[in-house]
C-alpha cells in the first residue's frame, strides 16, 4: 500500500511525539504515524517546524519539500547515508560503462514516448500515432534527440492553450513534476544511490541528475492529473490536492499493476539489477493506465 503525501497549505505548528507527526492548525490537532508518510510538502509560509522533527523525518527516510511564496517547490530535504551499503552501491554506479548508460537511457526515452502517446489516447486527443512513431526511431543514447522532438509534438497537442513554459498549464505541470521528483529522490537516496551522478543527465549544477533520468517515464502520469485540473484556477488548493495524489495513481510494469510509489521503488531496485548484470533490459519502467487510485493503508 502507498504511504501518504501530506501537503500543508495553511498555517500550522508541527512537532514529533511518540514517532508521530503532530499537526496543530488553529487549535485542531491531528497525529500521523511517521512510518505512514512518504513525502511532506511544506507549502504555507506560516508552518513552524522543529529541528527535532526534521531529524525524525530524516531518520524515517521521509522527503520534505519546501515551497516559496508562490507555492512552488524550491527545496528538498532528504536523509543522509540512509542505506547500509551506500559505498558499494555508489561504486557499482560509478563503474557503469558508457554503452550500458546509453542503452538504459534509450529504454527510458522509448517508454516516456510510449506513455506520452498513451496519454493522448486516454484523453481522446488526436496525434498519438505521430508521437508514438518517434519511439521506433530512438537510437542508443538517443543520439538523434527523439525525446525532444516527441515532447514538442506531444505538448502541441496536449496543451489546449499556451506552451509548456508559458500558459495556464505551466505551473500545474511544474508543481506535479516537482512532487514526483521528490519521491524519486527520496527512494534513490534511501537505496544508497549517488543522485548527482546520472545515466544521461550530467550537469555540474544539478544535484539530482539521476533523479531527472528516472522521472521521465512518470511525467505523463502527472500530465493526466493536470488534465483533471481547472487551469483557470492555477495552483488552487483543489488542483494541488489532485496533483499530490500522484503517488497513489495506478500504473503497470510487465502487465502487473503498481501504485506510482511502488513503481518508483521497482524502477530504482531494477536499476541496480541492470547495472550488476550489465543488461539494460532488466530496468523496469511504468506504463500508463487511465486515472485510478490505490487505497491508502488505514491504521
Amino acid at each position: 500500500m502507498p504511504k501518504r503525501t501530506i501537503c500543508l497549505q495553511r498555517a500550522a505548528k508541527l512537532v514529533q511525539r511518540n514517532k508521530q507527526l503532530i499537526i496543530n492548525q488553529a487549535g485542531n490537532e491531528v497525529a500521523v504515524p511517521l512510518e505512514d508518510i512518504w513525502v511532506l510538502i511544506l507549502e504555507s509560509q506560516e508552518v513552524v517546524i522543529s529541528t527535532a522533527l526534521l531529524a525524525a523525518l530524516s531518520e524515517e527516510g521521509i522527503g520534505v519539500i519546501i515551497c516559496d511564496s508562490r507555492h512552488m517547490p524550491v527545496g528538498l530535504q532528504l536523509p543522509l547515508g540512509a542505506h547500509s551499503r551506500h559505498a558499494a552501491i555508489v561504486e557499482d554506479q560509478l563503474l557503469i560503462s558508457r554503452p550500458l548508460s546509453k542503452q538504459l537511457w534509450k529504454r527510458i526515452v522509448i517508454q516516456k514516448i510510449f506513455n506520452q502517446a498513451r496519454c493522448l489516447d486516454l484523453l481522446n486527443i488526436e496525434g498519438s500515432d505521430r508521437v508514438r512513431q518517434h519511439a521506433g526511431e530512438v537510437r542508443s543514447g538517443d543520439s538523434t534527440n527523439r525525446e525532444s522532438v516527441a515532447a514538442s509534438e506531444y505538448f502541441r497537442r496536449f496543451l489546449r492553450e499556451g506552451t509548456r513554459r508559458e500558459g495556464p498549464y505551466s505551473a500545474l505541470l511544474d508543481y506535479g513534476y516537482a512532487v514526483v521528483r521528490a519521491g524519486i529522490a527520496r527512494c534513490s537516496v534511501a537505496g544508497g544511490w549517488l543522485v548527482s551522478r546520472g545515466i544521461h543527465h550530467s550537469s555540474d549544477l544539478n544535484a539530482f541528475n539521476l533523479v531527472d533520468d528516472l522521472i521521465e517515464p512518470f511525467r505523463p502520469v502527472v500530465d493526466l492529473l493536470v488534465a483533471e485540473c481547472d487551469p483557470r484556477a492555477g495552483l488552487s488548493m483543489d488542483n494541488k490536492r489532485i496533483l499530490t495524489r500522484v503517488f497513489e495513481c495506478r500504473v503497470t510494469i510487465d502487465l502487473k499493476e503498481y501504485s506510482v510509489q511502488s513503481a518508483i521503488e521497482e524502477e530504482v531496485a531494477s536499476l541496480k539489477r541492470a547495472i550488476l548484470e550489465k543488461d539494460a533490459a532488466l530496468l523496469k519502467l511504468p506504463s500508463l493506465l487511465p486515472i485510478s487510485f490505490v487505497a491508502l493503508e488505514e491504521r
